[in-house]
């Protein structure tokens, strides 16, 4: 099969050659006089030079004939005039420029070679879209070697990106499993969006052709990007634009929600790109809308009714965990008081029963990937601990009351889910969160080195000076352990380790120096990262908002079990028209949470100007490259009507010179 119908080229400023003549020769005249057959793709140069495989032929006098009279009849540069003499052999031996160009992108070894005389053949007029037997096209080939230079030129001069194979393959197919992220981008830019989200999802018949799941699960986060922005369709010239959501809706399959064979219990691509953490993604204006319309039509009001209970269910536990230690037998309800706590009590436990239940399903769907979230791992484990309380209050346990500690401190730490109700507040959790997820355990790490070290030394110097009875604090090594704990708790030393009722020199000399590497370093250090900490939280502060509440709604599409159960389904939208979505993102953001966004969009706004002055330039340049072919033609059939005319029109002008 091969395309009769050229499309219109761009014309393109000439590239000027790098390729050494010997090389190029060598390609042309190794692959004889033959058709061009493009199964023979790896069979093409050996490691062997292009220099080595050509021998003599450089010196041949034809070649330097025809290179210098390239040279003296365009005014070009030997090495350029080289590789348009290389260049006309090939287009004769294949027989035309389209099978030259399949050729020279299939077969020559090196991308700058193959991106030289690829602009070249496109200069001269080549089909970008010219296919071989096998149907494959310049970009296939170019695809699979990952040739990103000449797929940009390919695109650039019209190829279609959209053009299948005899194996019903399209470039992007190549791109995508061979993992080139970049290319697969490349490749989704040029193509048009309604070509693209039919590839993602499934028909009456077969899946989806591509899954979005494994680019976003293979992290190819360009692809993944390029694919949403051919969700948005623009409608007319005006500022209205009809958004799809059916790809990020769809299960792993290509299925959408209005699918009768969809599969409610898999993940979507927004319930991925949340549990991924990719800021990146979900800032999309695409993810972003999704975000917006879910949130705003379910996931707040049921955010906020959980929110509610469990600040109901905190403030009950709190009343009886105090009530409770104020009573001689916690176990008697005696009194106004100890009523009060006996139906706070029964409101706690069924809330708690509740919260065990839900956990214990979440872990019945979702297998392994239950134990990824950190925040299952507390609620599973504060509800296990307060329901051993009950068993061990009614058996009248001590044990009940560390039990207890534990639980009511870990169900505490629950309000980090719970902070994103409110913008400011959630900015706050988050910075919050990764100061007790983060820093304290790099920090912790690094004193107890220090601490383990100095106790160890401490004690043998303690020993050798018969110094372990001076203090209590420091006569075995685990007081030792605890009291340096309570220096860097403290910032200050916790016994008198000078004078006469200090140390000898030896122990004084170490309390000294660990005295100052805790108070001073390690407390700076500590201030410093939490400071850092606290500026990088505040400056992707929307971006971590925005991943916040994805993951609330994934949490309630996916594992509510009456109300929000089918919301996937009930709720599901394929596609939202609106008028100017930037703006409605602009007040989603409103108000600002910090100056930094502010700042961020004006960079944005500045880099969308400078898009558009490019352009101009761009378009300028092509219009005047372009009259510049027009007048390189207009000589090259000049010089070809004085050769008729005159035999050597150029020795003819020299000597009228």
């Amino acid at each position: 099969m091969e395309m009769d119908e050229q499309p219109e080229m761009r014309p393109r400023k000439r590239v000027r050659s790098s390729l050494n003549s010997a090389e190029l020769s060598a390609v042309v005249n190794s692959h004889g006089s033959g058709h061009l057959d493009v199964k023979e793709i790896h069979c093409s140069i050996s490691s062997q030079s292009l220099c080595d495989v050509l021998g003599n032929d450089v010196a041949d006098d034809t070649f330097q004939a025809e290179v210098a009279q390239k040279t003296n009849t365009y005014m070009v540069g030997r090495q350029e005039a080289e590789t348009e003499v290389i260049i006309d052999r090939l287009i004769e031996r294949e027989g035309n420029k389209d099978k030259a160009l399949l050729f020279v992108v299939s077969q020559i070894p090196t991308e700058v070679k193959v991106q030289v005389m690829t602009n070249t053949l496109l200069h001269r007029g080549a089909n970008p879209s010219f296919c071989g037997s096998d149907w494959q096209t310049p970009l296939h080939h170019a695809t699979r070697r990952g040739f990103k230079g000449v797929v940009s030129k390919l695109l650039e001069n019209d190829a279609l990106p959209h053009s299948r194979d005899r194996q019903n393959l399209m470039p992007l197919h190549i791109a995508i499993t061979s993992n080139s992220d970049e290319i697969a981008a490349l490749l989704l830019a040029f193509m048009p969006n309604t070509a693209v989200r039919p590839l993602f999802l499934s028909n009456d018949t077969k899946d989806a052709e591509l899954s979005l799941h494994d680019m976003i699960n293979k992290d190819m986060q360009q692809t993944v990007l390029a694919v949403l922005d051919c969700m948005v369709d623009a409608i007319g010239q005006s500022s209205h634009v009809r958004v799809h959501y059916h790809v990020l809706e769809a299960d792993e399959k290509g299925r959408p929600p209005n699918h009768p064979e969809f599969e409610p219990t898999s993940r979507s691509c927004l319930h991925l790109i949340s549990k991924m953490g990719n800021k990146t993604l979900v800032y999309h204006d695409v993810v972003r809308l999704l975000i917006r319309r879910k949130w705003k039509e379910f996931a707040r009001f049921r955010f906020q009714m959980n929110s509610f209970l469990f600040i109901l269910t905190q403030t009950s536990l709190c009343f009886c965990a105090v009530t409770a230690t104020m009573s001689a037998d916690p176990v008697m309800y005696a009194g106004r008081l100890h009523t009060a706590r006996a139906v706070m009590e029964v409101w706690s436990v069924i809330a708690v029963f509740v919260t065990f239940l839900l956990e214990l399903n979440q872990m019945r769907k979702h297998k392994l990937d239950y134990f990824t979230d950190q925040f299952n791992w507390i609620d599973l484990i504060s509800s296990s601990f307060l329901l051993t309380v009950i068993v061990l209050r009614f058996t009248n346990r001590p044990e009940q009351w560390p039990v207890f500690s534990v639980g009511f401190l870990l169900w505490t730490l629950r309000i980090f889910k719970y902070a994103a109700v409110f913008r400011q507040t959630g900015a706050y959790a988050q910075i919050l969160w990764k100061i007790v997820a983060h820093d304290f355990p790099q920090f912790i790490v690094v004193f107890a080195v220090i601490l383990v070290a100095f106790s160890g030394s401490f004690v043998l110097s303690l020993r050798g000076e018969d110094s372990l009875n001076v203090h209590p604090e420091t006569s075995t090594f685990w007081d030792i352990i605890f009291t340096g704990v309570r220096i860097l708790i403290e910032g200050e030393p916790v016994v008198e380790y000078t004078g006469s009722q200090g140390y000898k020199p030896m122990s004084c000399i170490l309390m000294v120096i660990f005295l100052f590497t805790c108070c001073v370093v390690l407390l700076n250090i500590l201030i410093a990262q939490l400071s850092d900490t606290y500026q990088n939280v505040q400056r992707d502060a929307q971006r971590g908002l925005e991943l916040n509440r994805a993951w609330i709604i994934a949490r309630v599409e996916l594992n509510s079990l009456f109300i929000g159960k089918s919301y996937r389904q009930s709720r599901y939208r394929e596609v939202e028209e609106m008028r100017n979505p930037m703006e409605v993102l602009t007040k989603w953001e409103n108000p600002p949470l910090n100056e930094m966004n502010k700042h961020v969009r004006d960079i944005w706004d500045s880099l969308e100007s400078h898009k558009l002055n490019l352009l101009t330039i761009k378009n300028r340049m092509s219009r005047q490259e372009y009259a510049l072919c027009k007048i390189q033609d207009q000589m090259d059939k000049l010089l070809e009507m004085m050769s008729q005319v005159v035999p050597n029109p150029t020795a003819e002008l020299s000597g009228t010179t």
